[in-house]
Order: structure tokens, then C-alpha cells, then sequence
């Protein structure tokens, strides 16, 4: 058996859901969280024993394995190490010496190191599954992990707020008084830190969901592909993984990058036109499912076992 740690970000985020997911027959996986600026006592006891414990360290983010390796290099040291790279941005902050293998998550990314290993996002298809019963509501969603002005929420929130849709918004504050600017306008349902089945539900009771990121920022969004699993329409700025997801006729593209342009006239248009809703729902339901932690979790273990 193959012992595999995993050393993500902070618990519970998303690259730490996504490590979690990991299961491969032949391979046993540990997992632990290091924070990159201020980890914890049981975090440094945790990246120990597991440098002790595995046969090879898969660091989750970089600037996690920047902070071991200044904290413990001797410990560093000891171990194989592959590092997957989720920024768009820090591509070439190092030279990656230190890991045996780089693995990128979109083509955007692998252009710029070609090298890496491309192993696309994936979510969880049979957790996420499609709704045979969508809404009659005109609610708009966005679900983000870390809620701050680059994702440009506002303006999505703004836009329902003049058009009179409802507005649900899902995730953690990263900027607290940028949130508090968004709870302020009308027809905005906020909820925070709330469990998979909650986030479900949410998705369930969306007309659609919308990604309004500045571009070089996201290197997903997974919302995107959770979305499309429970049959939510999606209008998206072209970022992330959009590229690689978009066939043409599984979600609505926003063209330009500054985050109101063409938002307010694009989300009206989708939200009037019910039929258009309902002819996205199966594309992206067949975009989600070719996205399904199976793909995930064989590419993973295939990796291990060749560098093994």
C-alpha cells in the first residue's frame, strides 16, 4: 500500500474538500491542514508525524510548503514531494525544485508550465445531483468560498437588486466590510459556513448561478461545476476553467472582463427567457458528470503509482 499525506491550505476550504475526496484502492491517505502564515501547534505536530508517517508528500498550496520547508527544512528534506498548483497567478514565483512532479487543474495554467501534470477540478456528481424539479423563482446565486471584491459579488448583487431578483449568496467573508456593504442592499439572503446539504439546497432553489470574477483570478470556480451537477443554469466570466468547460451551449459567457459589463443586460435576458434556462441544464449536467471524483481520484492514484 502506498502512504500518501495530503497538507492543504486551512481546514475546510476548498482545496481541502477536494484533498479529502481522495481514495484510490492500493493507496491510504492522511490529511492535514497548515495554514501559510500562522499555523498551529497541532498543525506543526500534525506535518511531523506525517513526514515520518508517508511514503510521499502531496503538498495542496504552495505557500503551505513555502512555510514548512522555512520552519522545518531539515524535515523538508526528508521526503518526496509533489505540489499541486491551483493559482492562476504565483506560476513562476519558484522554480519547483523542490517537488518530484507539478500538477496544474486548468489549460491556462499548463501553458505556462508545461511541465506540469494537467489533472482537471473535479466535483462530487453523486452528491451533487441534478434536480428533475427546477424553480420557478427568480433567485440568482452566487456560492464563494472567500467572499471578497475580486469576485465581484457586489456588482452581481447590485444588478439583482435592479432587476428585482432575489440574490443568494453562499460562502465565507474574507473582506468582512465588503459583506457587510452587500447584506445592506435588498432582496440579499446571506448564509455562511453552511453544511454540503444546506449548499445543496441552495443550488436547488437557483434559476441560476453566476461566476463574476476579474480574469487571472480563479483557478475554478468549483461552484461552477457543482452547479451544473444539480442542473443550475450558469453565466460565467471567462476565467478559471470556463475555457476548458465551455462547449458552447452548457452556460451563458460573459465576454467582457470588467466585472458590470454586460452583467445587468446578460442576467435580465437569461432570467426572462425561461426556455433558454431549460435548454442549459442538460449540457451542463453532461459537462458536470465528465467532471465526477471517479476522474479525479483515478488520475491521482495513476500519478502515485508511476512515481512509486
Amino acid at each position: 500500500m502506498i502512504k500518501i499525506a495530503l497538507i492543504t491550505d486551512t481546514n475546510q476550504s476548498a482545496i481541502w474538500r477536494l484533498a479529502s475526496a481522495l481514495k484510490y484502492d492500493g493507496i491510504i491517505y492522511k490529511i492535514t491542514s497548515f495554514h501559510p502564515k500562522r499555523p498551529d501547534p497541532k498543525e506543526i505536530q500534525a506535518v511531523k508525524e506525517l513526514f515520518v508517517w508517508a511514503d510521499l508528500i502531496h503538498i495542496q498550496y504552495w505557500k503551505s510548503g513555502v512555510k514548512i520547508r522555512s520552519m522545518m527544512p531539515d524535515l523538508w528534506n526528508t521526503k518526496r514531494k509533489i505540489l499541486t498548483h491551483y493559482n492562476p497567478y504565483n506560476l513562476h514565483d519558484e522554480d519547483w525544485h523542490d517537488y518530484i512532479k507539478l500538477v496544474v487543474v486548468n489549460k491556462t495554467q499548463h501553458k505556462e508550465l508545461p511541465s506540469a501534470k494537467l489533472i482537471p477540478l473535479c466535483t462530487d456528481v453523486e452528491f451533487f445531483k441534478f434536480n428533475p424539479n427546477y424553480t420557478n423563482d427568480l433567485v440568482v446565486n452566487m456560492t464563494v468560498n472567500r467572499i471578497e471584491g475580486k469576485k465581484g459579488v457586489k456588482e452581481v448583487a447590485e444588478a439583482c437588486q435592479e432587476l428585482g431578483y432575489k440574490f443568494l449568496l453562499v460562502g465565507r467573508p474574507s473582506d468582512p466590510k465588503y459583506v457587510d456593504s452587500i447584506k445592506k442592499l435588498s432582496n440579499v439572503e446571506f448564509k455562511q459556513s453552511v453544511s454540503e446539504q444546506e449548499l445543496r439546497n441552495c443550488y436547488y432553489r437557483s434559476a441560476v448561478h453566476v461566476c463574476n470574477s476579474v480574469p487571472n483570478f480563479e483557478s475554478g470556480s468549483l461552484p461552477v461545476l457543482e452547479a451544473m451537477a444539480c442542473g443550475v443554469p450558469v453565466i460565467s466570466r471567462n476565467v478559471g476553467h470556463i475555457p476548458d468547460l465551455n462547449t458552447g451551449n452548457n452556460l451563458i459567457l460573459l465576454e467582457k472582463p470588467k466585472l458590470n459589463d454586460g452583467l445587468k443586460e446578460t442576467l435580465k435576458r437569461v432570467m426572462e427567457d425561461k426556455q433558454l434556462r431549460l435548454n442549459l441544464r442538460e449540457p451542463g449536467r453532461k459537462t458536470a458528470e465528465s467532471r465526477g471524483y471517479h476522474i479525479w481520484r483515478k488520475m491521482h492514484g495513476d500519478l502515485y503509482k508511476g512515481i512509486s
